[in-house]
């Protein structure tokens, strides 16, 4: 047998629930109320200090917490059952000079709109909570999206009409002045059926003209007396050959000659217009004799007639049968003309036709487009309501109706949907929209124009891109629709902002006083586009499951869909143009999984932002230098249990997830996280799988001390996992527990400082700075971290004790009554505690003495000893242990220890190297062995208590406890038969720096091999 001896030179491994022989050095069964400090050792862990209880505050509400900066703190909010909000400080704030100008605890001015009804919730887990600069946002996520009865205009309203129930429309643009030209255009309802213009199948235009026969021209003449007329019977002739055979002929003078255009008369029609030329010669009257006088020449005509423009309602052939014919008169003269065809023209005219006469065929005459515009001289009987803007028709009706020409050349149709953006008008009216689909086979490039006048008025203006118009007229009564009714199509344009996440924004008014507002936030509206181009997202009619802050835009988790706004403009959800795609536009994207997916909450890496579905993680990322609609990706990185419970963390350069699928909950690490492949993942809580409930709903985090704290809401309870790496390599991973004397409602992490909101809603605060802090100058304490005030060590040197104690705070001690030798405390303020013994003590600040609790009536208590008048520290005493593992001879070869689990070892002695220690408690439970005394049959149980100094007993030249010492226990015992562990209890600290054991080693003469 030999005599050995090891040292375990560090316990900051934290628990470990594997078997004892294959526990790594360093870690223990339990550690309660300890911080494994890689530098201090095993600490125990800093009192909580009450800060204030929160003045209207509730136990069921929602807790939020918001950090501004280093010179105004944090602010902690809750948001009630109701969806009253109320928020505090965190934390003192001074101004300038360092006074105090706002204490821990107050509540902060709130100017609140009427957001009750969005924030009114059931769960706790109903609300969450984003915060970007000053604005929080407040997500329900039990409400579903909703959009406004706010609809886009309706055509004929929208500029105008007079009638409201004109919501068809119609510009007529005339596109040229020409001369000789007929502006003529009919306008007929959807359902019209073609029919004649003239109103007769065989009447129409007159297509071919002519003068007749010599026999019908109005120069004809039978016989030589005879006169010669015209067809309305005007006399043409003259006397000629007065001195000798005399006879009738025309004036050699060529009174008759010329060429006019002139308008005929007559027929079953009207409007024809033709050109009548007459060319006249001078000739000898073939009645002249053999002598030849002066007055036997005459006049010879040739007459031609040119058809212009052909009139309606002609018909070749009179009723009696005999052909039908016109009149005109040149000259005095007046002509027969014969039609020798017609061209019936067969269209859709219901609602009336615009033919006004043809312009002057004379191009000497001037032509100005307001005589072609002319309403009043124009033949039109329309129904629909026409106006007279700029250079064309502004047509309007209640019902649907085409306008067409037959003179495409001088007229431009504009109905509410064209083709091309060139064929607008550039004067129109105000507030006209048209739809422009560029394409007949899609409906993705359409977009929508609406006309802005200048000043806001008819004529000239231009096109801007607008919002599809809404549709719809009449009613249905009785279940029978109205004769105009049009089934309704609303292109809704806004959200209704009750059922989108509300914000909570801090704002400063004219006096620098600090206010926070809360109210409904103005989302930008739809302006442009439709239900295809334009939509809006995904969101709607759906339930937001969180809500973020990504590259510069605010996004929306809901269901399988990741919703961002446009960049810089986080409250727009639509598309400033359906025209082109910006990269500016909003994000909407689809997860693609075999699997039902359903995000509940997301984290931000430096490759993309990780979300969280129940089953499966995602990430949101882009190969681009910037994150646009084209190049955005949603790829599936891994399929693990999330809870959604809880929110994903940073542990600094990887991520931390819980997953409380099981009966136990999991906390994973993700790292190695890429834009393709699988990230890497690792299993934190393997070592302790049945150390974290399922209910774990909080977790906060202080990167700066690296550690993690799991809370289940109204329990005392917390989790702890401390980890430190250097380079790639983790150093220490290590998990622990602690314990309250009140119920935890919410935790976050301010710098150093742990902030805990009880269930009975006081604020605690934890500091985290220095776990063991020994201060050699008394004069740099920070009375916030609560120290025992100037104490002496064994070597005579100044030394500062934390004091341990929880919902502790300064008060100053009453009256001493010299009878029974104690000091009356009136503590208002004491936290309510969940533990009916759990009694507190009192520590004097500047001696260190502690003083144990005799009795309390309500806020008044009694301490036993005289410290009347002095400052104290009141607060509950928690216990700290923790059980160390069956001790065996170990071996280290690189990075693995094995324990010899087959040796004999008795052990003899323990040597304890701690480092500051005011008391501790040693037990050795030996089972199996049975003492008289024992606590139950088969144990053997061993206390012993060391006290640096005994509370109620200090003396002024004594220490408050011990420093960097050595305490030697002697066991005798087989390693296999002794439960090990640690106690302590007293309010003054305890740390434990390394363990040395010595016993007695015999292999059991087996080989090691």
């Amino acid at each position: 047998m030999t005599s050995i001896t090891q040292t375990i030179p560090s316990l900051t491994g934290g628990i470990s629930q594997q078997p004892d022989q294959l526990m790594l050095p360093g870690t223990v069964k339990h550690l309660h109320n300890f911080i494994p400090d890689i530098t201090e050792g095993l600490v125990k862990r800093p009192g909580s200090q009450l800060v204030k209880a929160l003045t209207g505050a509730t136990s069921t509400g929602c807790w939020f917490s918001y950090y501004r900066d280093q010179a105004e703190g944090a602010y902690i909010g809750q948001v009630q059952r109701d969806g009253s909000v109320d928020v505090w400080h965190a934390n003192d704030v001074k101004d300038a000079d360092g006074n105090v100008i706002a204490t821990a605890g107050s509540p902060v001015y709130l100017v609140t709109g009427n957001v009750s009804g969005y924030l009114t919730h059931t769960n706790t887990k109903d609300l969450k909570f984003l915060t970007v600069a000053d604005t929080t946002f407040v997500t329900n996520t039990t409400k579903v999206v909703a959009q406004t009865s706010d609809i886009s205009v309706k055509p004929g309203p929208s500029i105008g009409r007079g009638n409201a129930g004109n919501h068809y429309q119609t510009f007529i643009e005339l596109r040229q002045v020409s001369h000789g030209r007929a502006y003529s255009f009919d306008v007929a309802s959807a359902t019209a059926a073609e029919e004649y213009t003239s109103g007769y199948s065989d009447r129409g235009p007159a297509s071919r003209v002519t003068l007749g026969t010599e026999a019908q021209s109005p120069f004809y003449q039978v016989n030589r007396v005879d006169d010669i007329t015209d067809h309305a019977g005007k006399i043409l002739s003259i006397n000629r050959n007065t001195g000798g055979t005399a006879y009738k002929g025309l004036d050699p003078q060529l009174p008759f000659q010329g060429s006019e255009i002139v308008a005929c008369s007559g027929g079953s029609g009207s409007g024809m217009i033709v050109r009548l030329t007459n060319v006249g010669q001078v000739n000898l009257s073939k009645y002249a004799g053999s002598t030849i006088n002066g007055d036997e020449y005459v006049g010879l005509y040739n007459t031609s007639v040119e058809l212009l423009f052909g009139g309606d309602g002609y018909q070749t052939t009179q009723t009696n049968g005999n052909p039908s014919f016109v009149t005109a008169v040149l000259k005095g003269v007046t002509y027969k003309i014969f039609i020798d065809e017609v061209q019936p023209i067969k269209t859709k005219l219901d609602l009336g036709t615009f033919r006004p006469a043809p312009t002057s065929f004379d191009g000497n005459n001037v032509i100005s487009a307001d005589t072609i515009l002319d309403i009043d001289k124009a033949n039109t009987d329309l129904t629909p309501t026409i106006e007279k803007i700029g250079n064309g028709f502004m047509l309007s009706h209640e019902f649907p109706f085409n306008v067409t020409t037959s003179e495409p050349d001088l007229w431009r149709i504009t109905t509410t949907e064209v083709n091309d953006v060139s064929e607008l008008p550039r004067q129109c009216k105000n507030g006209m929209i048209v739809k422009v689909a560029n394409s007949s086979d899609s409906q993705e490039d359409d977009f929508y124009l609406k006309f802005e006048g200048n000043e806001g008025l008819d004529g000239p203006g231009k096109w801007a891109e607008t919002i599809a118009p809404s549709v719809g007229r009449g009613s249905i009564v009785n279940g029978v629709p109205s004769a105009n009714y049009l089934a309704p199509v609303n292109v809704h344009t806004t959200f209704n902002q009750e059922t989108l996440p509300i914000k909570i924004q801090r704002t400063v008014d004219l006096l620098g006083n600090i206010v926070f507002h809360v109210s409904y936030v103005d989302w930008v509206t739809r302006k442009v586009g439709d239900d295809t181009t334009n939509p809006f997202p995904t969101f709607l009619g759906e339930k937001i499951s969180q809500t973020f802050y990504h590259r510069n835009r605010l996004g929306f988790l809901c269901e399988d869909n990741v919703i961002l706004s446009q960049a810089d403009d986080l409250f727009n959800f639509f598309n400033n143009t359906a025209l082109v795609v910006s990269g500016n536009d909003p994000i909407d994207i689809t997860s693609s999984s075999t699997q039902p997916t359903r995000f509940v909450d997301c984290i931000e890496t430096n490759t993309g932002l990780v979300i969280f579905g129940e089953t499966q993680q995602f990430m949101l990322h882009t190969d681009s230098d910037s994150l646009t609609p084209d190049t955005a990706k949603l790829s599936n990185i891994s399929t693990y249990r999330y809870s959604p419970e809880t929110t994903p963390i940073s542990l600094g350069t990887t991520i931390g997830f819980l997953d409380a699928a099981g009966a136990y909950s999991r906390f994973f690490e993700m790292f190695d996280i890429k834009r393709e492949g699988e990230p890497q993942l690792v299993d934190v809580t393997k070592v302790v799988p049945k150390l974290l409930p399922n209910t774990i709903d909080i977790l906060s985090i202080s990167r700066e001390n690296s550690m993690i704290f799991f809370s289940t809401k109204d329990s005392a309870r917390m989790y702890l996992y401390r980890y430190f790496n250097t380079g790639s390599e983790r150093l220490q991973g290590a998990w622990f527990e602690w314990a309250f004397p009140f119920n935890i409602a919410y935790t976050f992490v301010l710098d150093d400082d742990l902030y805990l909101v009880s269930t009975t809603h006081e604020l605690l605060v934890l500091n985290l700075r220095n776990v063991s802090a020994v201060v050699n100058n008394a004069d740099i304490q920070d009375t916030t971290d609560l120290l025992i005030n100037i104490t002496t060590d064994r070597f005579g040197d100044l030394q500062n004790f934390k004091v341990h104690l929880d919902g502790m705070e300064f008060v100053t001690a009453g009256s001493y009554n010299s009878t029974d030798n104690t000091t009356a405390v009136s503590w208002p303020n004491h936290v309510p505690t969940i533990y009916n013994n759990r009694d507190p003590f009192a520590v004097d600040s500047s001696t260190g003495e502690v003083f144990l609790y005799k009795s309390n009536s309500g806020d008044d208590f009694v301490f036993h000893g005289n410290f009347a008048g002095n400052q104290i520290i009141i607060g509950y005493p928690f216990m700290s242990f923790l059980e160390l593992p069956t001790i065996y001879v170990s071996k280290t070869a690189g990075n693995k220890t094995t324990s010899d689990v087959t040796a004999s070892l008795t052990l003899q002695r323990i040597h304890y190297h701690l480092g500051q220690v005011s008391e501790i408690e040693f037990a050795y439970i030996a089972p199996g062995t049975i003492k008289p005394e024992a606590t139950s049959p088969g144990t053997d149980s061993d206390v012993r208590t060391i006290l640096a100094t005994p509370s109620n007993s200090y003396k002024s030249d004594k220490i408050a406890g011990f420093s960097d010492v050595t305490l030697t226990q002697s066991i005798y015992r087989r390693n296999f038969n002794l439960y090990h562990l640690l106690f302590s209890y007293h309010p003054g600290p305890c740390t434990l720096h390394s363990i040395t054991w010595e016993g007695d080693y015999t292999p059991k003469f087996h080989k090691r091999v």
